[in-house]
């Protein structure tokens, strides 16, 4: 059989044109693109105050000018280094554990609704109920066991606890070592529960836009989800021997091209 050396070139053409069309543009791999003037984005109307929920862990400490009247109002532990020849006990802050009804049992206080209440909301709401008490209290919040899941197209998919109140996708993806290239930025999925039901929202991180949208900041809880793109999908799908069949596919077109100099 007889080949041409155009019908050669054409093939191999055709084959790099395929190969081309394959990989990912540049607009689909830049983040926040728009007009290369960054503008200065109000996000007042975006960040939402997290709120306090069922199954939520606080530490509450109360300071005063009188340390020793404002002991008997935080909950401490007493942890023992066993590891020594003599035992030192050293005093670690324990947490609140929010129940099913949404209330903690305070210390002098007992029972506290605190579900729904926001950290300064909840500072404040404790600080007014020990005033009687203590009238200089000082009330500091923290929630413990802020956790964000990072799953999907990422360099370190997995769990992460957040030390903080405030975090956005962009600081969550950072967590998990950016995308790989495989990654769809237009395409991240966030899961979140809300009220029970879990829904999830599609999120584009090529346009500035996402700076803008109510989902821009995350909740305790909330998984985020990257998308494979197509070639990472297709290469899955491929059988163990398709990387030698091209190998081989090349070849052939090589032995070809000689033959018909």
């Amino acid at each position: 059989m007889k080949f041409s050396r155009r019908r050669v070139k054409k093939s191999v053409l055709v084959i790099i044109a395929v190969f081309v069309c394959s990989c990912a543009s540049r607009k689909d791999i830049i983040y926040l693109q728009g007009n290369e003037q960054m503008d200065t984005i109000s996000q007042e109307n975006v960040f939402e105050m997290l709120k306090y929920k069922v199954d939520d862990r606080l530490t509450i400490t109360v300071s005063s000018i009188n340390p020793e009247a404002a002991s008997p109002y935080n909950l401490f532990a007493t942890a023992f280094n066993l590891g020594s020849a003599t035992t030192n006990g050293q005093q670690q802050m324990q947490s609140y554990l929010i129940d099913s009804n949404g209330e903690i049992s305070f210390p002098q206080l007992g029972k506290l609704k605190v579900a729904g209440k926001s950290r300064i909301e909840l500072e404040a709401f404790i600080e007014k109920k020990l005033k009687p008490f203590l009238p200089d209290a000082k009330v500091t919040v923290q929630l413990v066991n802020f956790r964000i899941s990072v799953l999907g197209e990422v360099q370190k998919p997995g769990e992460f606890i957040i030390n903080r109140e405030k975090i956005n996708v962009l600081q969550a993806l950072g967590l998990a070592g950016d995308l790989t290239i495989y990654g769809k930025r237009n395409e991240i999925k966030l899961i979140r529960e809300e009220d029970g039901n879990l829904t999830y929202y599609e999120l584009d991180i090529r346009s500035k836009d996402i700076f803008n949208s109510p989902y821009y900041y995350l909740k305790q809880n909330d998984v985020l989800y990257v998308t494979p793109n197509k070639p990472k999908v297709n290469a899955s799908a491929s059988s163990p021997t398709a990387s030698y069949i091209i190998s081989a596919t090349g070849l052939i077109i090589t032995v070809i091209s000689l033959l018909t100099r």
